[in-house]
């Protein structure tokens, strides 16, 4: 039986699978490790990928993708779902019928940083159609922004709060800037939330880090978004402490070299949940 007072926090981390280690699964898992929370996870395929981009991507078939979510959920209390990258329309149906009753970050990946499109227009379609609805958050880059709003995007708070009336679910839509302006200083980041008085938002403006190493920046952004929240923070807090691990990421993995292209974030880098403020 479990002991009330001994509850760890826990989240589940259903995304792609990276062999090089810097982004999907394996990022969302170290991640977890170092904020502070139990990760447990389901893949949705297998990528051949390292830091120069990404060669092959094949799909975990449906029927042993339910396979992997009945396990975990038969057997593990879970605070909060983080999904990643969903390959096509008949992961996100799999999926779907997971999701109801519980917190979820969705990080609608994509397209990989090289360019390599992750998932195909059916997958699209029935993100939109079927995984948003039962999210609680989403955490679109700009050029995810732009595919959910169905057009170039001059203005993202605008955009993101057309989406937070289109999907009435939506607890809050955050805004990364990583991709806007990057001959800029500073990275603006923005979270849209939902509260009783109306929608809000935080604004975090970070430095901008001259460096090739953001491979799975994104992942970690919305793993540590995922694990705050889980940990019991409100949801303008979870944002803010995320934005600060991972920026304090990126500035202690600026300089590293692991790979010939864009290189990883260096997850142990003496960085740990005591020391996000």
């Amino acid at each position: 039986m479990n002991n009330p007072t001994n509850r760890i926090p826990t989240v589940l981390t259903i995304a792609g699978s990276d062999p090089f280690g810097g982004a999907g699964i394996q990022a969302d898992l170290k991640t977890f490790t170092a904020t502070g929370v139990y990760g447990a996870a389901v893949i949705t395929a297998l990528t051949a990928q390292n830091t120069m981009g990404v060669a092959a991507v094949m799909p975990v078939p449906a029927s042993f993708l339910k396979a992997q979510l009945d396990a975990v959920f038969s057997d593990l209390r879970i605070d909060v779902i983080k999904l990643g990258m969903l390959p096509g329309a008949d992961a996100c149906e799999t999926i779907s019928s997971y999701l109801a009753g519980y917190s979820v970050v969705c990080d609608p990946v994509m397209v990989a940083a090289s360019g390599y499109r992750l998932i195909d227009e059916s997958a699209v379609s029935a993100l939109i159609q079927r995984i948003i609805p039962l999210s609680e958050f989403i955490t679109p880059n700009a050029h995810e922004l732009e595919t959910l709003a169905g057009r170039l995007v001059s203005d993202p708070q605008s955009a993101g709060l057309k989406l937070m009336d289109r999907f009435l679910n939506l607890k809050g839509v955050v805004l990364k800037g990583g991709h806007l302006n990057t001959d800029a200083a500073m990275v603006t980041d923005i979270l849209l939330y939902r509260t009783a008085e109306g929608i809000k938002q935080v604004v975090e403006t970070r430095p901008r880090y001259q460096t090739r190493n953001t491979h799975g920046t994104g992942c970690t952004f919305a793993s540590a978004f995922a694990s705050f929240i889980a940990q019991g923070n409100p949801t303008a807090v979870s944002f803010s402490k995320a934005v600060s691990y991972t920026n304090r990421l990126i500035g202690l993995s600026r300089d590293a070299v692991l790979g010939k292209g864009n290189g990883p974030l260096l997850h142990y880098a003496g960085v740990t949940c005591r020391d996000v403020t």
